[in-house]
């Protein structure tokens, strides 16, 4: 009986006395594991938020046709008579 228990022991804390089982990392390697997972899921969980905030960001800039056109008459990308005519056939 007491032969059984102190296997028991040593199944269970990875056989810390001789050194045997898992070569004595048995706790060890088990926070390891869980450290790893955890880094795993952090990473998954900030490569989609990265990517859904970024396409989020870019839906708010571009903004409507009209607006677009405004901003590149404004930057001076095009003349006068490029942004009236198209202005004409953004509204028709």
């Amino acid at each position: 009986m007491i032969v059984a228990l102190e296997d028991t022991y040593r199944m269970v804390l990875a056989d810390p006395g001789e050194w045997g089982h898992m070569d004595g990392w048995g706790w060890g390697m088990s926070v390891v594991g869980w450290l790893l997972m955890a880094l795993i899921a952090v990473s998954v969980a900030w490569l989609v938020w990265s990517m859904t905030r970024n396409s989020e960001s870019r839906r708010g800039r571009d903004g409507t046709p009209l607006e677009v056109l405004d901003e590149r008459y404004a930057r001076g990308e095009i003349d006068r008579d490029e942004y009236l005519q198209r202005k004409d056939d953004l509204r028709s």
